[in-house]
């Protein structure tokens, strides 16, 4: 069974499933499995330890899920991330979807839109989203309190945030 949904139409993948970018764990292998499986895998863009081998674990996810059925991209933790606009630079030139985390992204946004990449932003507050879509992000991911990563004070738990969302 293949879904059809405004997700699914965006990043290529059969199924509107996006793995979480799981810091260490991030890895081409991890994403390629994920996107042999019809969902949208994400490489940690710090994982691979530089944007040279970044660049390397792109092309290797990128071989590995050619006729998949799903698809793959880079997530870039701001703030987390050191030098994020050194590997913003590689997903640029290898043209992956990208996505963004954890801070707003205002420094990297005019790049990622320059750039021509699909972009969703993460983030833990329905503020924060609805400030990743005025910058011009393609799709916004909330994470509620119940998920892993960094929490926020004004975090909320998903089923919460979904109806708050919806109501903006």
């Amino acid at each position: 069974m293949q879904w059809k949904t405004r997700i699914t139409d965006m990043l290529g993948c059969k199924y509107p499933i996006i793995e979480g970018a799981y810091a260490k764990q991030g890895t081409w292998k991890f994403a390629a499995a994920v996107a042999k499986a019809g969902c949208h895998g994400l490489i940690t863009a710090t994982t691979p330890g530089s944007p040279a081998k970044l660049r390397d674990s792109i092309k290797r996810c990128r071989e590995a899920v050619e006729g998949s059925g799903g698809s793959f991209g880079v997530n870039i933790s701001v703030g987390v991330c050191s030098e994020p606009e050194k590997y913003l630079e590689v997903c640029i030139e290898e043209q992956v979807p990208l996505e963004t985390a954890v801070y707003r992204p205002d420094a990297l946004a005019p790049r990622i839109k320059e750039g021509g990449l699909l972009w969703m932003h993460k983030s833990a507050r329905v503020k924060d989203a609805i400030h990743a879509e005025s910058l011009g992000a393609d799709a916004v991911i909330v994470v509620g309190i119940e998920g892993t990563g960094f929490k926020q004070a004004e975090q909320m738990p998903t089923m919460l945030t979904a109806f708050l969302a919806k109501k903006n």
